[in-house]
């Protein structure tokens, strides 16, 4: 093995990431549009194209509906200057 592939990954770069996965994506749009997928293969790249998109858009849908929406206090409860009126 060479020095490089023995090297631990830091934590942070450890696991597919949804930015991993959209990049597979324009991998495979730059490779089809260029001819580098042969016609025999283009039906299981396509199909491999489909499942990364069907995933990351339901990741992507998933995660925006379950972010609380911001809470504001009401105009009344909101000091805004923090001092008092002498």
């Amino acid at each position: 093995m060479t020095e490089e592939a023995t090297q631990e990954v830091p934590a942070t770069e450890q696991g597919l990431q949804l930015t991993d996965l959209r990049i597979m994506m324009q991998i495979l749009d730059v490779v089809t549009a260029r001819g580098a997928i042969k016609a025999d293969e283009m039906t299981t790249v396509g199909t491999l194209y489909g499942k990364l998109k069907a995933f990351v858009d339901q990741t992507t849908t998933a995660a925006t509906a379950e972010e609380p929406a911001e809470e504001t206090a009401p105009a009344d409860e909101v000091d805004s200057e923090g001092g008092s009126t002498d």
